[in-house]
């Protein structure tokens, strides 16, 4: 009778233990909170959308825009994240309204496979820059994610046209207050 009842006891701490484990690679990518901002001019409409993700500090940024550039091809951009800028990057996907869109990704997200970690496959329209979101905030109690974009392709640029066509500006608050003790 105790051999049984220790065998159940270690059944249920492994099932519970593989659960875990396999219920902490699922959620990495899922969304806790996402907030869009667009900034509309008389040459089209930016639009950035920030996600905080279930994987404590990590972050998706989703830049979509829809300007006069988008008629030369894939229009390429200059941002920068809480001082921390990227020298370019180029927009991967155009939509059916002649929008382009990239997403960029905070950590490369991995599944497991037989048992065994792998990254994981992409999609076309999503970059990985762990770069960029080096000064990025992911708790409400270290300040405003603050950032700045100006498009441009073959010599021709496009900034916020309400605003002397500088940089777009886009702020935002993280609503995650509560830091966990352990991350991972």
């Amino acid at each position: 009778m105790k051999m049984q009842f220790k065998i159940f006891v270690l059944l249920l701490v492994a099932t519970i233990f593989i659960a875990g484990q396999a219920g902490a690679q699922m959620n990495d990518l899922d969304i806790i909170h996402s907030e869009t901002k667009d900034i509309t001019d008389a040459d089209g409409t930016v639009s950035v959308r920030v996600d905080w993700l279930r994987r404590p500090g990590e972050m998706a940024l989703t830049i979509t825009y829809n300007g006069y550039l988008t008629q030369e091809g894939m229009a390429n951009f200059f941002i920068e994240m809480n001082g921390q800028t990227r020298d370019f990057m180029t927009l991967k996907q155009e939509m059916k309204n002649r929008a382009q869109r990239l997403r960029i990704l905070s950590f490369h997200p991995t599944r497991r496979v037989k048992g065994v970690n792998r990254l994981m496959e992409l999609p076309e329209n999503t970059v990985v820059d762990s770069l960029l979101f080096r000064n990025a905030p992911y708790y409400k109690q270290f300040g405003e994610l603050n950032i700045a974009i100006k498009f441009f392709i073959h010599g021709r640029w496009d900034g916020d046209g309400n605003n002397n066509n500088e940089n777009f500006l886009f702020s935002f608050v993280s609503p995650v207050t509560d830091m966990p003790q352990f991350h991972f």
